[in-house]
């Protein structure tokens, strides 16, 4: 048993045309976000160090007599900032003003840590009115260390120390937050990146599923499943783009495959009716031709009586219309090419229509023909297939209009284009639209109980000939066109060419 067929993923194909350039979006995103973390960071800590900066340029001023409660004013134009940061002065007399909080064991520790880094580092308490920037480890934590040192106004000006310490960890939570933001937002444009490509590529995909569902729907239930209407309804279009193109190429093979499929099967059911068919007409062909030189000789014996003729006359005629039946047995199952002779149409199509006349009699049909006297007498044409095809079309004609009603065969000839045009017309019903463009096929019949062989052996006999035939039909009737080749035969103008030339 064959393997179930898989089911068609979704996404497949979008996530695949997406992945690629949501990697490249995101590489990309990532360097930048990385040079602009960067600079953001240096930013933020830029930020800190210029608010700091200008609280210390203000509590270094020289005209200010500092407490302890002023600077802790000052600290606060910081902003958000200022209560995390310190001032400390240092006097050269000894005195010592701070922000930090009294009675604090941490407080007194880090002080301590403070004068001892100065003491260890000289270029703390350097003669330099601009501020400096430092990094120290005070008491086991990092702290950004902004320090100058300037002289107060007065008759004897005191040297004094400034300091301000800032913990670099509340830098670094700056930072963090400042880096969880660009994260935050580097993700929310790669998730909107995502849907934004993805509902793209599903966009441009669609066709494709529809294809790749189509091929499925059809592989798993065969070429009797009809495709998806929006498959149906694609319209050449010039400037489409590749999957339209697809899209028209793929609806064509499978009207294509469909088809190569009835004809295959059309193949094989001509294939195995032909065998029948050759089986049967053996079987049928001989005893008949048994029964007419019977019947025949009974009828030269039997005088001339003339009811008893024309008995024997019905019989025959009759006998003749089932050897042409077993001859269109033989036709089909068994064609060979035409065996063309020199052909007089207008004459052959008068015979055809007396070989007819009691039949068409018995119908109360009426027969007419209209011949144009200009066509050739010498046509190369094969007699025994184009009585056959005449007689297919009387017939299909006859059994049209049942009783009452006029067949006129008409013939033409084009000179100009080398053509014989022949014309079978009825006074008939019309052929039923369902049936119409299925006439010539195979056992297609508009008559109750017909075989359908008459107007598909005409067609072959007509192609055979290089011909084509074609018809129109209306309430008012129906007319069957044949176009033949006005080729003819070289017996006519041979012994004028045999004949040597006098010099």
């Amino acid at each position: 048993m064959a393997d179930a067929a898989q089911p068609l993923r979704p996404f497949g194909l979008a996530i695949k045309i997406t992945l690629p350039f949501l990697a490249l979006f995101a590489l990309l995103l990532l360097a930048l976000g990385i040079l602009l973390a960067r600079e953001i960071l240096s930013e933020v800590e830029a930020q800190v160090e210029t608010r700091q900066r200008f609280v210390l340029e203000v509590c270094s001023f020289r005209g200010f007599a500092f407490e302890e409660d002023m600077l802790r004013e000052i600290r606060s134009m910081a902003g958000e900032g200022g209560a995390s940061s310190d001032i400390i002065i240092l006097e050269d007399g000894g005195r010592t003003l701070t922000t930090l909080p009294q009675d604090n064991p941490r407080s007194a520790a880090l002080l301590t840590s403070l004068k001892s880094e100065i003491q260890r580092t000289p270029a703390l308490t350097a003669d330099n009115t601009n501020i400096h920037r430092t990094r120290l480890t005070l008491d086991g934590s990092d702290w950004m260390v902004l320090y100058t040192s300037r002289s107060a106004r007065g008759v004897t000006p005191i040297k004094r120390h400034f300091y301000l310490l800032y913990p670099f960890a509340q830098i670094e939570q700056a930072k963090n937050s400042a880096l969880k933001r660009i994260i935050a937002l580097g993700g929310a444009g790669l998730f909107l990146a995502a849907a934004l490509g993805l509902g793209i590529a599903h966009w441009i995909s669609r066709p494709v599923r529809r294809l790749a569902a189509a091929a499925q729907q059809i592989s798993t239930g065969g070429l009797s499943e009809s495709l998806d209407p929006a498959l149906l309804n694609v319209k050449p279009n010039p400037h489409g783009d590749e999957i339209h193109h697809l899209a028209l190429a793929f609806r064509s093979m499978v009207e294509s495959l469909k088809k190569s499929q009835g004809e295959l099967l059309k193949a094989e059911r001509l294939a195995a009716t032909g065998k029948l068919a050759a089986s049967v007409a053996h079987e049928i062909r001989n005893p008949l031709t048994s029964l007419r030189m019977t019947v025949e000789m009974l009828q030269q014996r039997q005088g001339n009586d003339a009811a008893t003729q024309e008995a024997y006359r019905i019989v025959l005629n009759e006998i003749d219309r089932l050897a042409l039946a077993v001859e269109e047995l033989l036709t089909f199952a068994r064609p060979r090419p035409p065996q063309r002779q020199a052909t007089d149409l207008n004459q052959l199509i008068a015979d055809t229509l007396k070989f007819m006349d009691r039949q068409m009699a018995h119908a109360h049909v009426n027969a007419e023909s209209v011949f144009d006297a200009n066509l050739p007498k010498d046509l190369a044409l094969d007699p025994n297939k184009i009585r056959q095809l005449l007689v297919n079309l009387l017939l299909n004609a006859q059994q049209a209009i049942v009783r009452n009603g006029t067949i006129k065969v008409r013939t033409r000839w084009d000179a100009a284009a080398s053509r014989v045009a022949l014309a079978v017309e009825d006074t008939g019903p019309g052929i039923p639209p369902e049936v119409r463009e299925r006439v010539f096929e195979l056992f297609v019949s508009t008559k109750t109980g017909g075989g359908g062989l008459g107007l598909a052996i005409a067609k072959q006999i007509v192609e055979e000939h290089g011909g084509v035939i074609s018809f129109t039909t209306s309430e008012a009737g129906t007319t069957f066109n044949v176009e033949l080749p006005g080729q003819r035969m070289l017996s006519a103008i041979a012994p004028v060419l045999s004949t040597p030339s006098k010099a």
